[in-house]
């Protein structure tokens, strides 16, 4: 099985829902607004070390006018239905890199279950190899919440 060929660049898109307000940017627009940034880190689930690319969460999160309260919890919904919850006491400079790529070509493809797929569009990356430990790496990203505390 072959993992299927990321979307080209321009159609690469994020969508926010911060309470009501729900919008979609696409990678074109978030690159003309952030800069990017590189990290090269050990994957555990690739079993070595990878470069991505991408935007510093935080600074997504504040161009999109996220609450940063300590009662703020992030979502991050993939592809699949799966989604992830993060403590915005989790966020912190430059600890997770949302990226939509890596450096040295596309994607490299994931193992799930009996499926080989791609991690993109979008791939929460730690800056260190032990945040997997604590927040396992949510792939195939395609939204971003925000919600209060439970």
């Amino acid at each position: 099985m072959t993992a299927a060929a990321p979307p080209a660049p321009s159609k690469v898109f994020l969508q926010f829902e911060i309470g009501k307000d729900r919008r979609i940017i696409s990678l074109d627009d978030l690159k003309k607004q952030l800069k990017s940034a590189t990290v090269k880190v050990y994957n555990p689930s690739y079993q070595h070390k990878l470069t991505y690319k991408g935007f510093w969460l935080e600074d997504i999160l504040k161009m999109n006018h996220f609450p940063m309260g300590k009662e703020a919890q992030i979502v991050f919904v993939c592809r699949d239905g799966y989604t992830a919850l993060l403590s915005n006491g989790w966020v912190g400079r430059h600890k997770w890199l949302l990226a939509y790529g890596e450096t040295s070509g596309p994607w490299t493809p994931l193992v799930q279950g009996s499926q080989i797929i791609s991690p993109g569009p979008w791939y929460l990356v730690g800056s260190k190899k032990e945040s997997f430990g604590d927040f396992p790496w949510p792939y195939a990203v395609v939204g971003i919440k925000s919600v209060g505390s439970w």
